[in-house]
């Protein structure tokens, strides 16, 4: 068996225990999280069944960033798919920050002046352009030491 077949074969596994495990553990039909409401008591979240799914979710996770971790020294990765999936991860992060961030850092810097200008989006813009350029001037310093070097390692390694 291959090693990405088995990678396939244990996360489909762990995602069949994981959706079973967590419809046993529901604890009702009702959607309110605030509970107690009409005379119902608050949800037990110390309940056996809870803790197991969330411990279950857990190991779940810390073996799939493992597995996720490991698996270049076992599988050849194409460069391309890696390049593209850094790229996607780096702009997953960078739209969390944004969503999450930059609104309540927009509404701490209207506290701060009266001008109407959006510093936060600013701010933001040139934090990201000032990467940017890092990551230029990094890549291109990069680039001139290994030509000056003679050539890449790893491509002399092919």
């Amino acid at each position: 068996m291959s090693p990405f077949r088995f990678f396939v074969f244990v996360f489909a596994v762990a995602g069949v225990l994981l959706s079973a495990e967590v419809a046993s553990g529901h604890g009702g039909s009702h959607d309110d999280d605030t509970g107690g409401g009409e005379g119902e008591p608050a949800p037990d979240l110390r309940s056996k069944g809870l803790i197991v799914v969330k411990v279950l979710c857990l190991i779940i996770v810390f073996a799939a960033t493992f597995l996720g971790g490991i698996s270049p020294y076992f599988c050849k990765w194409d460069e391309g798919f890696l390049l593209v999936g850094t790229q996607f991860a780096g702009g997953v992060f960078l739209g969390t920050a944004m969503i999450h961030f930059l609104s309540d850092s927009n509404e701490t810097f209207e506290d701060l002046t009266s001008k109407s200008y959006p510093f936060a989006f600013m701010l933001a813009c040139a934090g990201y352009l000032l990467t940017m350029l890092a990551d230029c001037v990094i890549l291109s310093v990069y680039e001139k030491r290994a030509t000056g070097c003679g050539g890449d390692v790893e491509k002399e390694s092919k």
